[in-house]
């Protein structure tokens, strides 16, 4: 009996103990509280990890620059690839958009490019880089704040390929003599000879790097006139153009066995009369008549 006694005391104790130690009682569980606004949306800065912090963010991709919008009051199409029938190149030099500095010449490519030679449209070809480069007898991006040809004054191109090949990079600008002596009076029409087969100089390209800012504009069209790119199915060609903003100074022997393209201005009427000719050298002889 006595035996029984001290075994219910001692239960009586230990559940008394186990009260004494034991918490408090928990409290119903609480719905989690309803989302709030953002820190941004009411003004506050969010918190920002540290990994965040030491991990910079991925460059956006740059934006493409608007379609060249051509020299006559059309409606450019919204299409950036394609035939078209209204002519998107060449534009107003001052109202193309300022390049951003990575679309600069490509200085390397050109540093690689050896010597090439003239093609049968008088043009200069680098097969070494698969650059083509040829000059107008005049300006075709013209300002639209002056709009006139300035006697002396021709332009250049640069045809680069790109991973499109239906929209090439079109780097250029104008150009003078840095020698006023290799060229002649406008009123002198120059020969339209065509020199096939002939060198012609890798260092005309490194002309281009001397530009510090141009002008771009997108998907354009070759500069011909538009009937002539639909005549010959080329209206589907739609470069993209590097314009210089101010005129380049250049040694013209480098243009020498080049031949030179007529200025095609819409804005100023059209084809214009030759205000750019090289004197040609006493021992260049004549390779193949050439009508541009």
């Amino acid at each position: 009996m006595r035996r029984q006694l001290q075994r219910g005391f001692g239960l009586v104790g230990v559940v008394l103990a186990a009260s004494c130690q034991k918490g408090p009682e928990p409290r119903a569980a609480v719905p989690p509280p309803a989302p709030s606004a953002s820190p941004a949306a009411i003004g506050q800065p969010a918190a920002v990890s540290a990994s965040a912090l030491s991990t910079p963010s991925a460059p956006m991709a740059p934006a493409e620059y608007p379609i060249c919008g051509g020299q006559k009051p059309v409606t450019a199409p919204a299409a950036r690839a394609g035939a078209v029938s209204v002519q998107l190149a060449p534009a107003f030099l001052d109202e193309m958009t300022a390049c951003r500095a990575e679309d600069g010449p490509p200085s390397e490519l050109i540093a690689h490019t050896t010597d090439g030679l003239i093609n049968e449209k008088g043009d200069c070809v680098f097969a070494s880089s698969g650059v083509s480069c040829h000059y107008h007898s005049g300006s075709e991006f013209v300002d639209k704040a002056s709009a006139k040809q300035i006697p002396g004054q021709g332009e250049l191109h640069c045809i680069f390929p790109s991973a499109e090949a239906k929209s090439p990079r079109v780097f250029g600008g104008h150009v003078t003599c840095r020698d006023p002596a290799q060229g002649m009076a406008a009123s002198e029409p120059g020969k339209h000879e065509v020199k096939a087969g002939a060198s012609c100089p890798a260092a005309l390209l490194a002309e281009l790097t001397h530009c510090t800012s141009s002008r771009c504009c997108d998907d354009g069209t070759l500069t011909n006139p538009i009937a002539d790119l639909l005549r010959d199915g080329k209206n589907d060609v739609r470069p993209d153009f590097r314009i210089c903003e101010s005129t380049l100074s250049i040694d013209c022997e480098l243009l020498s066995n080049l031949t030179a393209h007529d200025a095609n201005s819409p804005a100023l009427g059209g084809v214009a009369k030759p205000v750019f000719v090289l004197k040609p050298h006493a021992h260049d002889k004549k390779v193949a008549s050439h009508t541009p």
